[in-house]
């Protein structure tokens, strides 16, 4: 019985990050997260990732300096452009997992860890990162639903940066 309410509080917990992106929203970020990002879109991935790093940076600036190792001084650097392609791989990976919460909580809990061994990186970085969506997806969906979007992103990054 004891493992059952521990169980059933874990649950609850895990939950009620997300309690923002219901499965409506759930739904409706996958479908349009499909759009954007799909196999159909590679050739525009790149242009979409560094984006969302230029909003990043002209909102903070100094946020480069996180990025010292992936020659953020040239934006249009190979090394620079897969590490934007790998972040936004990371949060595709992320959104395809927001029905099967037990592997989406494993992957969060995996990059939580990969951020915190990240000197300098803040729980304010990743509100930033969620304006930089917020303002970059409009451009490249004509159906993007900023609530469903901001429900979801906000849940997967408290997650992420709840201990930084």
């Amino acid at each position: 019985m004891l493992y059952a309410v521990a169980l059933l509080m874990a649950i609850g917990a895990a939950s009620a990050s997300f309690d923002g992106c219901s499965i409506e929203y759930r739904q409706e970020v996958q479908s349009t997260w499909h759009d954007i990002w799909g196999a159909q879109f590679t050739g525009r991935r790149i242009q979409v990732a560094k984006a969302l790093f230029n909003e990043l940076f002209a909102s903070d600036p100094d946020a480069k300096s996180l990025f010292t190792r992936v020659n953020v001084d040239d934006l249009n650097s190979p090394e620079f452009q897969a590490h934007c392609i790998r972040v936004v791989n990371g949060l595709d990976t992320v959104i395809g997992l927001l029905d099967d919460t037990d592997v989406l909580y494993e992957q969060l809990d995996h990059l939580a860890s990969q951020h915190e061994a990240r000197e300098g990186v803040t729980a304010e970085h990743f509100e930033i990162m969620g304006r930089a969506f917020l303002k970059v997806l409009p451009q490249v969906s004509s159906c993007f639903n900023a609530k469903a979007w901001s429900g979801c992103f906000n849940g997967i990054a408290g997650q992420i940066s709840a201990n930084l």
